[in-house]
């Protein structure tokens, strides 16, 4: 039983010093083995806080584990330390580069390096934030028809339980190198805020604790304070785009309960401030994300709203 610190990639950069990806791994009794993966982006800070947090507590009791949580809390630190997205220096999208490359550039390295980490793991959760222009409710993506994902999601303490369908991108990205694996994200692009962050660690927390790896007495909450989340698939998420070029304003929040027609926000004309396009929720549902950044071009997106039907929960 043991905690333990390992660089697991090493590589130097034009100015001479050298980037490292860190492991930290929490050795408690035989048990399955579980990977927690933060910071592929480096604009992501809710992910990287909620992998310190959960890391932390382990840390502390890491004695009473039935298992092995491997935390990678950022695995793109020189793009977290400029809060951009891409790889700086070669511009690339870490999460565009899988399943990477034994040889190649630094990107391709450190997706390979990665994905052989958490080939034998029993569960991988990916760490994330909000869209760097949208705030977001806490949400799990799945990939569509995985069950075993969808029914651990349910206890991940998110709003939403997204069930995706494969994208033109996906095999490129993190959470398709590994089977059933979770996606939690929320919050604000680019910044942190308090309540989804407890909101995230409270949920990895009972995904562990779900698991078997985790002893209920080392919960820092009670387990019926978990939400219990809406299931949808991609034909229950709407989204909204912008037909005019100008400054968005938006009239309601995230998580708001709207109406189909209803008035969320208006798109403004700088010059003369005078609006040029009423924005309206093109179902009755929630606002699943809302645009922060107000500068919108024809076809930006300005929100997602989920349909809540007739029940909220499942």
């Amino acid at each position: 039983m043991s905690a333990q610190r390992d660089v697991i990639f090493s590589a130097g950069m034009p100015t001479g010093d050298a980037v490292h990806i860190v492991r930290r791994r929490f050795v408690g009794a035989p048990g399955p083995r579980v990977a927690i993966v933060a910071g592929i982006r480096g604009d992501t800070p809710e992910g990287v806080r909620v992998a310190h947090k959960v890391a932390s507590l382990l840390e502390l009791h890491h004695d009473a584990l039935r298992g092995t949580v491997d935390i990678y809390p950022c695995v793109n630190p020189l793009a977290a330390h400029r809060g951009e997205r891409y790889w700086p220096f070669f511009s690339q999208d870490l999460n565009r580069c899988f399943p990477g490359r034994l040889e190649g550039h630094a990107p391709d390295r450190v997706a390979y390096t990665l994905t052989e980490e958490v080939r034998d793991a029993a569960q991988v959760i990916e760490l994330r934030g909000a869209n760097p222009a949208f705030s977001e409710a806490p949400q799990a993506h799945v990939r569509a028809r995985d069950t075993q994902a969808a029914d651990l999601a349910r206890h991940a303490n998110v709003n939403v339980v997204w069930a995706r369908q494969p994208g033109p991108a996906a095999g490129s990205t993190f959470a398709w190198q590994h089977p059933n694996t979770l996606v939690l994200e929320g919050g604000t692009g680019n910044r942190l805020q308090p309540k989804v962050g407890v909101a995230l660690t409270e949920g990895v927390l009972n995904v562990l604790n779900v698991l078997g790896v985790l002893p209920d007495a080392i919960l820092p909450f009670h387990w019926a304070t978990i939400t219990r989340p809406l299931m949808v698939g991609d034909d229950r998420v709407h989204r909204v785009r912008a037909v005019a070029g100008g400054l968005f304003l938006p009239s309601r929040g995230v998580w708001d309960e709207v109406e189909a027609g209803e008035v969320i926000g208006e798109i403004i004309e700088a010059t003369a401030g005078e609006p040029i396009e009423t924005i309206r929720a093109p179902a009755s549902g929630r606002i699943l994300a809302m645009r922060e950044q107000p500068v919108v071009l024809p076809g930006s997106m300005l929100a997602r709203v989920v349909v809540t039907a007739t029940q909220e929960s499942a």
